[in-house]
């Protein structure tokens, strides 16, 4: 039986937007095993139970490619007796790097990938790996009988619907002009955005349907939260903004750039509309957490067909149906509905128990 849990993974953060979740994924598998290691690139802010040792692959403090890849198979073969399974998070290469090793010691191999992109990577890892979570059958494209399908981890008690009483005006900054500009409660759809600013993620799309509204004289803001992460995807940050102001929209777009991960619910709280347009054909987690936050939502992505009603769904490319239904969303009421969902497939609590009982178990 498993005792011991080593974990890798890109990042432990409390404020990274796209992995300050795993925190609360971590302290939640602390319950479940006696100690827990985790290997990592980046080492940041975070509070974990006593029994979970962080312990850094150095890319925070500068180390290069190799001098990580040595620091890794130092730690996996000196720290062997501390644990008895892997939990690999999202990245393949590790169960790659490390898969050999770890099968001649014995150690059983679990990998959580959510992403519809197949690589040399992927295939390899799904060879060593004993186990294969993934959030959704969409998530995990390459196919295996190793594949255990979970749902997502939304902590539902975080991410939920409040009523909003304060009545100071809230301050973002308009990162296309640089200035600070009130965020009123108007009688406008107020949209959300999040995720990072990629060409993956189909903002254009957004962008020309919210010129049709302006057109039509329907009141609207739309805030963007998230950036860029590769050189490529400051190219189109730039080329989205650039089309933003040739169709006169600056005023209408807010981009926030980061948020920390625990302050996305009020973001989701205090808009009514949550648009989600991304190529990767699996189920994003910013969805879900707007759902959870009842929030309308709109998708595009095949993997909402299975769950939203034929309302909430517009084909990726067609600019008008997305605005016709941004119009119409708004004059719905699908929260409730939405919430449960989340609340019955994708609760934190019952996939942490479901993951570690299996890993336990093996």
């Amino acid at each position: 039986m498993v005792k011991n849990l080593l974990i890798v993974t890109q990042k432990v953060d409390k404020d990274d937007q796209l992995l300050g979740f795993f925190i609360d994924w971590v302290s939640r598998f602390a319950q479940k095993f006696g100690k827990i290691t985790i290997l990592c690139l980046e080492k940041g802010e975070f509070n974990l139970p006593s029994n979970v040792r962080v312990l850094s692959l150095g890319k925070d403090r500068g180390a290069g490619k190799l001098k990580q890849l040595f620091t890794f198979y130092f730690l996996l073969f000196t720290l062997q007796k501390d644990y008895d399974a892997v939990f690999v998070h999202m990245n393949p290469i590790w169960v790659v790097l490390g898969g050999l090793s770890w099968r001649m010691m014995n150690k059983k191999i679990f990998l959580w990938y959510t992403h519809k992109s197949v690589t040399w990577k992927l295939k390899l890892a799904e060879k060593l790996a004993n186990t294969i979570f993934t959030a959704s059958s969409e998530s995990f494209r390459l196919p295996s009988k190793k594949i255990i399908v979970t749902g997502h981890g939304i902590d539902t008690e975080l991410f939920k619907p409040m009523i909003i009483t304060d009545t100071e005006p809230r301050i973002t900054t308009d990162k296309i002009s640089g200035n600070q500009a009130l965020n009123p409660r108007e009688s406008v759809i107020k949209i959300l955005s999040i995720g990072r600013i990629a060409e993956v993620k189909n903002y254009e799309t957004l962008v020309r349907a919210a010129k049709i509204l302006k057109d039509k004289d329907i009141g609207f803001s739309i805030t963007m939260i998230g950036e860029p992460a590769l050189k490529k995807d400051f190219v189109y940050e730039q080329k989205l903004k650039s089309l933003i102001d040739e169709l006169g929209l600056r005023a209408d777009f807010n981009f926030l750039g980061k948020i920390n991960h625990r302050d996305l619910p009020l973001y989701y709280q205090s808009h009514n509309l949550f648009i989600h347009l991304s190529k990767t054909g699996s189920l994003d987690k910013a969805i879900l957490e707007a759902m959870a936050c009842g929030m309308n939502v709109l998708s595009s992505s095949d993997s909402a067909r299975s769950f939203l009603p034929a309302e909430l769904i517009f084909d990726e490319n067609n600019v008008q149906e997305l605005a016709d239904k941004i119009k119409k969303t708004d004059e719905k009421e699908f929260s409730g509905q939405l919430r449960q969902y989340v609340v019955e497939n994708h609760n934190l609590n019952k996939l942490i128990d479901k993951i570690a009982g299996l890993i336990i178990k093996k």
